[in-house]
């Protein structure tokens, strides 16, 4: 749905089948809380309710459950996660790292299918690392080698401010506008690419957004949104911890 990767899957008590979103960017699972409420899913009471940031500073409510049976391909999985208030009305369950890394993943954005556990020979690889609990790989964007975290649930790359500074003014567009990820919102620069590379694929008139530095994170330098690439298919491969793109 537009740039979100949403599958469908059988979840025991749901007479229709879950809207899952598959987000790389998340580092937990998160059950929205009127779907929890719905199947009386068990509170984890050790858990309590807290805050949890999310996206761009928004703040979620969220509490611990016990999420159970959930068919995700050939895989059924049952683990503790989280629940919330989700800002997309369509998804009942965000799927997050703590899940998705278990298994390596293929997304094909030309015939909208996602494969879990299968091997990916296309393309050359690039080393990811994992840096707080998230999947960083090096990007190239007009002449700078950026450590960005693949975030399939952002729509472009955003880049914070502080790491590319040597652009300058070069950069083509320089639109204000405001930004809005996991509901959360921030103002940003918009701006035209000429150039980039993924690995051993080459990029062309990329459209980026640059953040403040006060919302930077100080291990990565943005986050990848691969979705307006053009990409057809990428991988990303845990065992190996390299991501494969096409």
């Amino acid at each position: 749905q537009g740039h979100l990767i949403i599958v469908k899957a059988f979840l025991p008590g749901l007479v229709r089948k879950a809207n899952l979103l598959i987000d790389t960017g998340a580092t937990a699972t998160v059950v929205n809380r009127e779907l929890a409420d719905q199947l009386n899913m068990d509170r984890i009471s050790d858990g309590g309710v807290g805050t949890r940031a999310s996206a761009f500073g928004a703040a979620m409510k969220v509490e611990r459950v016990v999420l159970r049976q959930l068919h995700l391909g050939r895989r059924v999985i049952s683990r503790p996660c989280l629940a919330a208030e989700l800002p997309w009305k369509e998804v009942d369950i965000l799927v997050g790292l703590d899940i998705l890394r278990t298994a390596s993943l293929t997304i094909d954005y030309q015939k909208r299918k996602v494969a879990f556990g299968q091997g990916f020979a296309a393309g050359q690889p690039v080393p990811f690392e994992i840096v707080q609990k998230l999947v960083v790989a090096p990007v190239k964007l007009h002449g700078l080698t950026l450590r960005l975290v693949v975030d399939t649930g952002a729509l472009s790359p955003v880049v914070y401010e502080k790491s590319v500074e040597a652009w300058g003014q070069e950069v083509s567009g320089q639109k204000r506008v405001k930004l809005v990820h996991g509901g959360g919102t921030m103002k940003a620069r918009q701006v035209t690419l000429p150039d980039g590379q993924i690995g051993g694929m080459e990029l062309a008139d990329i459209g980026v957004f640059i953040l403040p530095n006060q919302d930077g994170n100080p291990a990565t330098d943005g986050f990848l949104g691969p979705a307006s690439l053009g990409l057809e298919t990428i991988h990303l491969d845990f065992e190996r911890q390299a991501l494969y793109v096409k």
